[in-house]
């Protein structure tokens, strides 16, 4: 068999998935005309080791295709794509750039290292020049698919509402940020075939346990996108891909869930306070240049997030924000989730309990209704509401800068 082979097959199957309506054809369709585009890449001469590139494509793809022919049949399937499965069986109204990302994740992630190993020997692991030869080659479908980002963007807004201004305007930088999440994921994904490979050399009792233990963090990882709530922020504070490293995914930023990285867990309360007062003044004054300016400073100088993240992170950022609080300025209505959903924010951004951060969640809200009052008292810019406002929130970071220092002395203590 041969990539040909597999289009053919992928499109047979496109056919069957459009028919019965299944919501799995939004990751199936922008699979097939990846795998499309390497073919003509393939073709074109692009890589140093054509024949080898075919013959890893197709163990890439045979992972997805076998886990898929298993799930119509009802059989077990690994815990990654267990995930992305239900969801799409069980949240059939997801946008279809949600489901597009659960399976990126689980067959970039869980699939693609062990389709490394299948086509290259623990030797050629361990030959220097034969390694650079297929890790140029790995690197070289980045850029493959680098190119495809704009137009498959383009493909699921077909499948989505009208995309307001606001999408528009983030277009870029959305782009942007995919291609180097795709990068970001590629690059652990090489490290972690090298682990595999050193288990397998090791024996097969070891190997099952580290392939295991990769299932573990890529289930999690998927299960985590499928949450409600803002997933390209997750996908921002946290990466995309995942790391066999020790025991557990690093805690460092980038590596793992985020949360130990210095710059997560080092900001200054009275300015990122005073920056999120700022944000929300013009946002309901409907000042977007200064809200965006002010938006990205807020998640630029609070999450250590490098630029391309923070335009995701400022966003998505403000959209969670702005759902939640639709609940929230309800009259009489108990602002226990609102605290609840912030303090799960706090709790996935830093990697650490609800509980800790949840003063700052407090404070937080108690900013936010001091906020709605000032709307409804006519948005005023010089009203003393927006120093109150801008109180709680400098709280709400001080008692969050609090929280996550004692978890550091803890962690040092423990150590």
């Amino acid at each position: 068999m041969g990539i040909d082979d597999v289009i053919e097959r992928m499109t047979v199957l496109a056919d069957e998935l459009r028919r019965d309506g299944d919501t799995r054809l939004a990751f199936h369709a922008t699979y097939l005309r990846t795998t499309q585009a390497v073919a003509a890449a393939l073709r074109a001469g692009a890589f140093e080791d054509t024949d080898w590139v075919d013959r890893w494509d197709v163990a890439f793809a045979r992972l997805y295709l076998d886990a898929l022919d298993a799930s119509r049949r009802g059989d077990p399937v690994p815990e990654p794509w267990a995930v992305a499965f239900s969801a799409a069986a069980a949240q059939p109204d997801l946008p279809a750039v949600r489901h597009v990302l659960l399976g990126m994740n689980a067959h970039i992630n869980y699939d693609l290292p062990q389709a490394l190993l299948a086509v290259i020997s623990d030797a050629e692991f361990e030959d220097p020049a034969v390694r650079a030869r297929r890790e140029a080659d790995h690197r070289r479908i980045d850029e493959v698919l680098a190119v495809r980002v704009g137009a498959e963007d383009a493909e699921l807004q077909h499948l989505e509402p009208a995309p307001t201004w606001r999408d528009r305007a983030l277009q870029p930088a959305n782009r942007a940020a995919t291609r180097r999440f795709l990068r970001e994921s590629r690059a652990k994904v090489w490290a972690n075939a090298l682990e595999l490979s050193q288990a397998r050399k090791a024996g097969q009792e070891t190997y099952d346990a580290r392939l295991a233990q990769l299932e573990k963090l890529c289930g999690a990882r998927v299960a985590d996108l499928v949450r409600p709530g803002p997933v390209l922020l997750r996908l921002a504070a946290g990466g995309f891909g995942v790391r066999l490293t020790g025991d557990r995914p690093r805690a460092a930023y980038g590596d793992g869930r985020g949360g130990a990285g210095g710059g997560l867990r080092s900001f200054d309360p009275v300015k990122v306070g005073s920056l999120e007062a700022e944000l929300w003044v013009t946002y309901y004054r409907r000042q977007w240049a200064r809200f965006l300016v002010a938006s990205l400073r807020v998640v630029h100088g609070t999450f250590g997030m490098d630029w391309v993240r923070s335009c995701h992170g400022a966003w998505l950022e403000v959209d969670w924000w702005a759902a939640h609080r639709e609940h929230a300025r309800a009259p009489g209505s108990d602002d226990g989730p609102l605290v609840t959903a912030l303090a799960r924010l706090y709790a996935y951004l830093y990697n650490t309990d609800e509980a800790a951060v949840r003063p700052a969640a407090q404070h937080r809200a108690r900013a936010m209704d001091i906020s709605d009052r000032w709307v409804h008292g006519g948005r005023e810019p010089g009203s003393p509401l927006i120093a109150e406002e801008r109180d709680e929130l400098i709280r709400s970071y001080a008692a969050l800068l609090a929280a996550l220092h004692r978890l550091a002395a803890l962690g040092h203590r423990l150590r």
